[in-house]
């Protein structure tokens, strides 16, 4: 059987092999409108599968901020699977990314998926979770202090950092905290200090894609077309020095000022658990790093 790998520019593609699987365990929907949307990207490339002219498998690839890529999307017909396709494609979209991380997102229960790209290098991170706060929460006590008074020594040592391996989410894509992005980030004041909490902060858009709400922030959505920028979203990605629910309530509620606030964490959390909220449990988090990149 020969199967031949290679981009495509050509989203109907991706469309197609997901219709056929739409009542398959694992096949995401979403994928369709999300790849038509993204397509407009420069930097996203979208590779295939193919066995005589027919689309057998697909995945995408995004080249994203600080030295951060994605991958997503992965799928492979129900009659060519286990048959290295999927470490094909993997290969494929991580060759066409110049970063020294990837991410990618996968179900936890996928354990198929998990295995795959287990194999190929990736490695867990963290399971999401996610508290949306649209209005303040009860006041907490203590003073109100926001401040940038942050440095890069008290982020690493904090609670979280390391269970989340320096990963946060700037918009919808997980990016690697290093000394360079953290001193970017602080410059532009998006790494803020409430007492205990320190937060890394991204002010996004929410776009309703299928059935799916997602945060897609500056770096993505100012090369969209025809998109509807009116839901503001400020993203958090807390971190503590010590674990105090009053300091992450009150900036909480001082940040909800300025639009809907998502609170993003990893299941485990010892101080978003306890917020008066139902969290979102969400997907693996799953980091590939690249080896031969000098360190920044």
């Amino acid at each position: 059987m020969d199967v031949a790998v290679k981009e495509s520019r050509d989203p109907d593609k991706v469309v197609g092999l997901f219709e056929q699987h739409k009542d398959s365990p694992f096949t995401y929907l979403t994928n369709i409108p999300l790849v038509k949307m993204l397509s407009q990207l420069e930097s996203f490339k979208i590779f295939v599968a193919e066995v005589d002219g027919e689309t057998v498998g697909c995945i995408h690839s995004l080249s994203y901020i600080y030295d951060c890529g994605y991958v997503g999307g992965l799928l492979v017909h129900k009659d060519f699977r286990r048959k290295g396709i999927g470490s094909r494609l993997l290969d494929a979209a991580l060759n066409s990314l110049n970063t020294r991380y990837v991410y990618l997102f996968v179900e936890e229960k996928n354990t198929a998926a998990v295995r795959l790209v287990e194999k190929t290098g990736f490695k867990r991170i963290y399971k999401g979770r996610r508290y949306i706060v649209s209005t303040q929460l009860d006041e907490a006590s203590g003073a109100l202090r926001i401040t940038n008074d942050v440095d890069w020594a008290s982020l690493k040592e904090s609670i979280g950092f390391k269970e989340r391996n320096g990963a946060v989410n700037l918009g919808y894509y997980p990016v690697k905290m290093r000394e360079k992005a953290f001193e970017d980030l602080r410059a532009s004041n998006r790494i803020i200090r409430c007492g205990s909490v320190i937060a890394i902060i991204e002010n996004s858009y929410g776009l309703t894609i299928g059935d799916h709400l997602y945060a897609f922030n500056d770096h993505i959505v100012r090369s969209l077309r025809c998109v509807d920028t009116s839901r503001r979203i400020v993203e958090v990605n807390p971190f503590y020095t010590k674990p105090r629910l009053s300091d992450l309530i009150n900036m909480v509620n001082y940040l909800v000022s300025l639009g809907e606030v998502h609170v993003k964490t990893y299941d485990g959390d010892p101080v978003a658990s306890r917020l008066p909220l139902t969290g979102r449990i969400g997907a693996l988090t799953m980091e590939y790093e690249k080896q031969g990149f000098n360190m920044f």
